[in-house]
């Protein structure tokens, strides 16, 4: 995240800052401060008393429009106009660790956010936006609008808006309707294919269970045989030690490469190096492979995530995180 950030005079004489309290002028600027270079922010205890600010300030920001609360986080804000504000170069642009919350985040004509992927407005999602290396310079929104449009038509099955056509006009609504036999027939495909991956998916993650429970089974007995001897041949026991933990590194860069259509190099020593430490934790091999699953399922539905140095990073930064909550989730299967 930056150090510095730059603000316009328009932004001080915009009626809706204007009319904001004196207190939420002041949380808004500090948000404007901290928030990543996607304007997403984490609402933080320092800002809160250094300012004395409270809900009601966050729900006067809401209500202006000024920043946007997300649904079941309370803690995520995104700076609506955040886009309009600030222009970030793409050498010095570093995307938000907040990838879930991204996702949800489209963009309207004017480069502002908005939940909304119906808005008439929106011309793309913030994710696409971004892989684009998010360009302010669109002089004609009208295609990507009706290809927004489109998309949205295909992922939810029927068009929730009116798509128009060429010269600008919305066609019959025979034009926009989709036939009740095509709708069940799409429905039954995709349940079908839902019921084949978690059938999959219950097989994939009993057959992980079965090597880890046989992986851990002989480090247990080797440990065990270690201390029987009373702590000789330790220098033996080490290597030995060492050697199980580089098989389980390179059995983990296995069951990555496997799982993934981007194939990382085991040379790559930092990713090597948070397999190490986890083992050395004490996480077993089937809850490292979870957290990688968990990170996966975001990874392969974003594009910038598609070669090795990017997702090798997104796996070092998040995936001690995602090992944990693996202990704190029961498993589906008990």
């Amino acid at each position: 995240m930056a150090e510095r950030r730059m603000l316009s005079k328009s932004l001080l004489m915009d009626n809706k800052f204007l009319t904001l309290s004196n207190d939420s002028k002041s949380l808004y600027l500090y948000l404007l401060m901290f928030a990543d270079d996607d304007g997403i922010v984490k609402r933080s205890i320092m800002i809160d008393s250094v300012l004395n600010a409270t809900n009601k300030n966050y729900t006067e920001l809401e209500e202006k429009g000024l920043i946007i609360a997300i649904s079941g986080n309370d803690e995520i804000r995104v700076i609506t106009n955040w886009n309009g504000i600030e222009t970030i170069r793409e050498k010095l642009y570093s995307p938000t660790i907040y990838l879930n919350i991204r996702s949800q985040l489209y963009l309207r004509t004017d480069y502002s956010y908005t939940l909304n992927k119906n808005d008439p407005s929106v011309f793309s999602s913030a994710d696409s936006w971004v892989t684009k290396g998010r360009p302010k310079n669109i002089k004609d929104f009208n295609p990507l609008i009706q290809q927004h449009l489109q998309e949205v038509q295909d992922k939810d099955g029927i068009s929730t808006v009116p798509v128009q056509d060429k010269d600008g006009t919305c066609p019959s609504p025979d034009k926009n309707r989709i036939d009740k036999y095509s709708v069940d027939k799409s429905r039954t495909a995709q349940a079908n294919s839902e019921q084949t991956k978690k059938e999959k998916k219950n097989i994939d993650k009993d057959n992980r269970r079965s090597t880890s429970s046989i992986y851990n089974n002989a480090t247990r007995e080797h440990k065990n045989n270690s201390r029987e001897k009373g702590g000789v041949d330790s220098g033996v026991n080490n290597q030995s030690n060492i050697h199980d933990n580089q098989d389980a590194v390179s059995s983990l860069f296995n069951y990555l490469n496997g799982i993934s259509t981007t194939n990382i190099s085991k040379d790559n020593k930092r990713l090597a190096d948070v397999f190490d430490m986890l083992i050395h934790n004490g996480y077993e091999i089937e809850d490292i492979q979870l957290g990688i699953d968990n990170i996966m399922n975001v990874a392969n539905q974003m594009p910038q995530y598609q070669d090795e140095q990017s997702l090798a990073n997104l796996l070092i930064q998040h995936l001690p995180e995602y090992t944990k909550q693996t202990l704190e989730q029961p498993s589906s299967n008990d």
